[in-house]
């Protein structure tokens, strides 16, 4: 994959910056928002590509492109470009140089896979010193050899004391400087921020895009790869991680069955049942009893939060992100309750013998019910 082909996954996205940057009109500040795993990295990679590149192409869609091999592409896509700065979310560190070998890992992996779900089972943020790095960079000036692309990673994680600090920066970029934040959750930025950004929707990708980038990654049966892909919703990187936990079966259990829980909540489409009892064993109890309890402790973290508002209720934090914005369904507290109870009904039967997919089913109707009752 080159970054010439960002149309193909962001079609409607990559048609605003098309359009812009023929009419020499691209924005000093863009922030790219969408849901993880969707592209936000990759288009934003692209973005900086198409500014530096030495030979834009028209591509098969008639727009404009990064060419993907010159010099400035090739370095671009492999991080190393010298005008390519990034302020990343990273966990606790006590040195300069942890703090450089935490964010030396997380460009290895987005090198990696560009759409892969960065996560950390500690709590993350933007670091102010990277910031503060960031703005004594740009301070320098650069003769005009290259355009300079500062990328703000999930720019919700930088604490305000710290987005303040950049206000300015963001507002006014220095020349030949284009900044992109991403964020899976805009309304979590400061307002100053996001009124002097221009904002671009990182759509979710066609369930065909998907299933090809899995097919060209992985040599995963098409059963599966048909199963993760619909169950993706429209995440390349969601369908990864299902796909990156085949050779562990807990983490695959665990992200297939969040992927479950979560379709079931947003939108309780019938194929949620059909794929439900596609994941279970007729006749394993274990593995339907491992993902009922998994689903417990997703709800009981969606009932906390709906309470609180306090991320730091969430246990599984490997999932922070969605449960944040699936926890309103959960705003009416005999919601939890009542989809918890029917769960603990569910579980008890499983120890009479019952028929494990018709229970499931029997579930998940159930907990629908529940939700279309209280909301």
């Amino acid at each position: 994959m080159t970054l010439s082909e960002i149309s193909r996954f962001q079609p409607r996205a990559w048609k605003i910056i098309s359009r812009s940057f023929a009419a020499d009109r691209m924005a000093g500040t863009y922030l790219l928002h969408g849901s993880l795993g969707s592209g936000r990295w990759l288009t934003a990679l692209a973005i900086g590509a198409l500014l530096n590149c030495e030979n834009p192409i028209d591509d098969v869609n008639g727009l404009k492109a990064p060419c993907g091999n010159c010099r400035n592409c090739r370095t671009i896509s492999d991080l190393n470009f010298e005008g390519l700065l990034f302020a990343v979310p990273l966990p606790p560190h006590k040195s300069a140089n942890e703090r450089f070998e935490l964010t030396t890992a997380f460009l290895q992996e987005k090198r990696e896979n560009p759409f892969k779900i960065m996560k950390s089972a500690s709590s993350v943020t933007i670091p102010i010193e990277v910031a503060r790095g960031i703005k004594k960079d740009l301070a320098r000036r650069v003769g005009g050899e290259f355009r300079r692309i500062v990328i703000f990673y999930d720019m919700e994680l930088m604490r305000q004391s710290s987005a303040d600090a950049l206000l300015k920066m963001i507002e006014e970029p220095p020349p030949d400087t284009t900044i992109i934040l991403t964020s899976s959750r805009p309304e979590a930025i400061l307002p100053t921020i996001l009124s002097r950004s221009q904002k671009i929707k990182i759509d979710r990708i066609s369930y065909q895009v998907v299933h090809d980038y899995v097919a060209t990654i992985s040599e995963v049966s098409e059963n599966k790869n048909e199963l993760y892909s619909r169950l993706s919703d429209g995440s390349i990187g969601q369908a990864i991680e299902m796909l990156n936990g085949a050779d562990d079966e807990g983490a695959s259990s665990r992200a297939v069955g969040f992927m479950l829980f979560k379709s079931l909540i947003w939108d309780g489409k019938p194929e949620t049942v059909s794929h439900l009892n596609d994941m279970i064993s007729s006749r394993n109890k274990g593995e339907a009893e491992t993902l009922l309890k998994f689903w417990q402790s997703l709800i009981r973290d969606c009932g906390a939060y709906a309470v609180t508002g306090d991320e730091s209720d969430i246990v599984n934090v490997d999932f922070v992100h969605d449960l944040v914005k699936i926890a309103p369904r959960f705003s009416e507290p005999a919601t939890a309750l009542s989809m918890a109870s029917e769960i603990k009904i569910t579980l008890a039967d499983f120890a009479l013998n019952v028929h494990i997919p018709g229970a499931l089913t029997k579930l998940a109707l159930k907990l629908k019910a529940n939700l279309d009752l209280q909301n």
